[in-house]
């Protein structure tokens, strides 16, 4: 339970709106939380918060001042806190051919990043994610290209230089937008490895496939299955080898008639999918007063969904008939109470069970928990955070920061939310517990 009597609000302000990319908040080892976000001029910022102590201030870095022109959740930053200490962002915009990075050349210090750098791309470059595999010694980085390819590269020199970018992905005819892909600590007889979760799917109405998808690659670069089969796709092969989808566990299949919104992955095991079905009516619209949230857990060597968790209420926008009214508040795990639970041996669903979401309960814009007692079967409403009553104010993108322990549960968005237009005003809002 989130004790309220050392809650305290914190805001970003103008820090706009991102949805399809990892990592955007970390705790990094010397205790200090980094969330990188980007404003309504398309200006890219890192911000240093310490969430034990209230008496220490916060600091804020501008890595770009003017993004591409413009502000688009498409956008934003990446982050990368690496064992060195070291700071890697990454960002773009949606309609360029290149990825721009910074890294700090001091550890932990956000004011000693380097000279901005390009990597080039053979097509348009969207929803970067960056993370180090600490067992190869590498950055990774995962990114779409195209609107229908996904390419990987990898950086042995902590970002100075990178390998050719290859493509890992292909969907034809538009089918799988997005891929969401979160990096996971597991136990093994020799130690604690690494392994990136993810799960791909979509769009609710472009796409012709409404089914979400998951597999696993390994810190060798081997695509497994969900239960540790191996695949022969490797992401170092320098084949035009593409993943074969039949190589991939079935999430949630929507029904005829429905579709499904991909919400969030589980960055610590059991491994978890969260989404969101909602029906298609004979315009080909979606019907918001049918959407519900739905988490996903592997179990016994398969995904299990759960009972439907609460509604969703409504979509973040609706007069906008590009497919981008189908957003909905957002869902987003979280590890437990405490020190974060990275390698949770045994599973504890008092503790590793607990998801926050954001929607409209009907009345209000809402920011809630939710706790399952079951091992993710069904779960119940543990705590309502905030309660918004302003007409056009909405609450939506919940993030728990990785590595994250109690003093800093969740952060939303809070504000004025217009699709694509980069004319939303919102503000992050964190819910900090400090110790002093």
């Amino acid at each position: 339970m989130i004790n309220t009597e050392r809650t305290k609000e914190l805001r970003i302000k103008r820090a706009n709106t991102d949805w399809w990319l990892h990592e955007k908040a970390m705790v990094a080892d010397n205790g200090k939380t980094y969330i990188t976000y980007c404003t309504d001029m398309g200006e890219i910022h890192i911000k240093e918060l310490d969430a034990k102590c209230s008496k220490v201030p916060s600091r804020d870095y501008r890595l770009s001042k003017l993004n591409y022109s413009y502000s688009d959740e498409h956008n934003t930053a990446s982050l990368c806190v690496m064992n060195s200490g070291k700071i890697f962002v990454g960002y773009t915009g949606h309609y360029v051919h290149a990825l721009k990075y910074r890294v700090t050349e001091k550890p932990y210090d956000i004011f000693s990043f380097g000279e901005e750098t390009l990597i080039q791309f053979d097509g348009t470059v969207t929803y970067v994610q960056v993370f180090e595999n600490t067992v190869k010694h590498e950055l990774w980085l995962f990114t779409r290209v195209n609107y229908v390819n996904w390419q990987f590269c990898y950086s042995r020199d902590e970002g100075k230089t990178w390998s050719k970018p290859r493509n890992f992905l292909h969907s034809d005819d538009g089918g799988l937008f997005y891929i969401d892909i979160r990096k996971q600590h597991i136990i093994t007889e020799k130690g604690v490895d690494e392994q990136w979760l993810f799960a791909l799917y979509g769009h609710p109405r472009i796409s012709k496939d409404h089914t979400i998808r998951s597999g696993i690659f390994n810190s060798n670069g081997i695509l497994t299955r969900c239960d540790g089969t191996l695949t022969e796709l490797n992401l170092y092969d320098e084949t035009e080898e593409t993943i074969d989808l039949e190589n991939l566990d079935i999430v949630y299949e929507s029904p005829e008639g429905t579709t499904v919104r991909l919400l969030d992955v589980s960055p610590t095991l059991p491994l978890r999918v969260a989404f969101a079905p909602f029906i298609l009516d004979k315009e080909d619209a979606p019907s918001p007063e049918h959407a519900y949230y739905c988490s996903a857990s592997f179990r016994d060597g398969k995904w299990n969904v759960s009972e439907p968790i609460c509604t969703a209420g409504e979509f973040l926008t609706n007069d906008v008939l590009d497919g981008s009214q189908t957003y909905l508040g957002g869902m987003a795990y979280y590890y437990g109470v405490g020190d974060a639970g990275l390698f949770p041996l045994f599973h504890k669903p008092t503790f590793t069970d607990r998801i926050f979401i954001t929607r409209f309960d009907g009345k209000n814009r809402v920011v809630e928990s939710y706790l399952s007692q079951n091992y993710g079967k069904s779960y119940e409403l543990e705590q309502v955070i905030r309660r918004v009553e302003e007409k056009d104010v909405k609450t939506w993108r919940p993030i728990v920061p990785v590595y994250a322990q109690d003093n800093m549960p969740v952060y939303w968005h809070e504000g004025v939310y217009n699709c694509h237009t980069g004319g939303w005003h919102c503000d992050a809002v964190m819910l900090v517990e400090y110790d002093d």
